[in-house]
């Protein structure tokens, strides 16, 4: 029997399901929360790129000097 759990078409389903659902709920309602008056989201997604791309060139590097 085959491990269905690790199947690749399988983990984009997950994927979606985990981040693209509430972004496509927040975009569809559209929310007027107060709470988010001010702040550049764009600005915070960019934000938060560039600091995965710098930990992951960084765990990179650390993980290929370690051999």
């Amino acid at each position: 029997m085959t491990d269905t759990n690790n199947c690749l078409v399988c983990k984009y389903i997950r994927w979606y399901l985990l981040i693209g659902l509430p972004i496509l709920f927040f975009i569809w309602t559209r929310p007027n929360l107060p709470i988010l008056e001010g702040i550049s989201l764009v600005n915070i997604l960019a934000f938060l790129i560039v600091t995965g791309l710098m930990v992951t060139v960084i765990w990179k590097y650390i993980n290929e000097h370690k051999r």
